[in-house]
């Protein structure tokens, strides 16, 4: 993969919508997605057409089709997906890298230690400090985002834990979920929320929900297939700048 193809998607992603990025997740999870495929798309159409952003990753060789349905004028519906562990590697790293330059290192370090001790409250002030100090479009963000911004986050992990986003696990998906590569770590699952303007009660009942749900849906069972001993269930809820967070030992 050329060090152009990469700035190619990395420039696609930075303006891509949530509802791209979260198709996108669902692309590095190894599943394929229905979408309109025009092989006649050309880059600056992206700008004034955002649909068009997989037909042109298909034809730069980013995308395979894995299926079509019927013809529609010019293209076809398809499934798409990612053709090899290389682009996917590649998608990963620049989705992360969109969040990368607003999360300091020093707040990167106090926010894993925060989750490793279970310690909601200094989680919460780590978080709405950096929420604080970032630009004012958090005020309208979605799920989504956050989701990505914790991805973030977590990223650095990776000697110490395998980090998983959206699997199936029990009887559901989970958010995220940090599957220690050492025995002697916990294992962590993350249910993430997000609403506008709510208030300070509303967002810690939202982070009891998430951690109610993680328990109902059995989201352990993939940690306790591993061996995890000992799990932490984190409910994380946020509005614009505000979080609440509950965390429990399972």
């Amino acid at each position: 993969m050329s060090t152009s193809g990469n700035e190619v998607i990395g420039e696609i992603l930075a303006g891509a919508s949530s509802e791209v990025v979260d198709q996108l997740a669902d692309l590095l999870q190894g599943k394929s997605i229905l979408t309109y495929v025009d092989s006649s798309v050309i880059y600056p159409q992206i700008k004034d057409n955002p649909s068009s952003i997989y037909s042109f990753l298909l034809v730069c060789g980013y995308l395979k089709i894995t299926g079509s349905d019927k013809a529609f004028g010019l293209g076809n519906l398809c499934q798409v997906a990612l053709p090899n562990r290389e682009i996917e590697f590649v998608y990963q790293s620049e989705i992360l890298n969109q969040y990368a330059g607003m999360i300091p290192q020093s707040a990167a370090i106090a926010i894993q230690e925060a989750l490793f001790t279970g310690d909601a409250e200094r989680l919460r002030d780590r978080l709405e400090k950096l929420l604080e100090t970032s630009v004012s479009f958090y005020d309208t963000a979605k799920e989504s985002f956050y989701h990505g911004l914790m991805l973030g986050l977590l990223a650095t992990l990776d000697n110490r834990y395998q980090v998983l986003s959206n699997r199936e696990s029990g009887s559901g998906r989970y958010d995220l979920c940090l599957l220690p590569k050492q025995g002697e770590l916990p294992g962590i699952l993350i249910e993430l929320k997000a609403i506008k303007n709510g208030t300070k009660d509303e967002l810690k009942k939202l982070a009891s929900d998430a951690v109610l749900q993680i328990q109902q849906r059995q989201y352990d069972v993939q940690l306790q297939e591993a061996g995890v001993k000992k799990v932490l269930h984190f409910g994380v809820a946020f509005s614009g700048k505000h979080v609440e967070i509950v965390s429990e030992w399972a």
